[in-house]
């Protein structure tokens, strides 16, 4: 069942660009090798602070989700480029943290089963 974990990130003033940098270049790339699906980063136009980041990531399940948190490691076996991908992902998840004031996710199930989102557990 595919899943949507919905991220907010209160961020400190001036930080949006470094943190979407950061997960840009390091943090979503990792994330997509191992099967998820970054759906957007975004931030309010209206009906929130100025200083919140929305995330929405797509996963395939749960443990899916689980699998992929900070602090687990890569399946065993895993190729070099995937270990350097997932070390070059946790400092930036590291430096990330530093510009986060506060972070929530909301992880949401799927109402309509007729939207197709392309992940794998990976």
């Amino acid at each position: 069942m595919t899943i949507v974990v919905q991220r907010s990130f209160t961020i400190e003033r001036g930080g949006i660009p470094e943190f979407e940098r950061l997960s840009r270049e390091s943090v979503w790339p990792y994330f997509e090798a191992r099967g998820c699906k970054i759906l957007g980063l975004f931030t309010n136009v209206y009906g929130g602070p100025s200083d919140e980041l929305i995330l929405l990531t797509a996963y395939e399940s749960l443990a899916h989700w689980e699998a992929t948190r900070a602090g687990v490691p890569p399946p065993a076996g895993s190729s070099p480029e995937l270990l350097k991908m997932a070390a070059q992902a946790t400092e930036a998840l590291r430096q990330r943290a530093k510009l986060t004031r506060v972070s929530t996710a909301r992880v949401l199930r799927m109402a309509t089963d007729w939207v197709v989102v392309p992940v794998r557990n990976g």
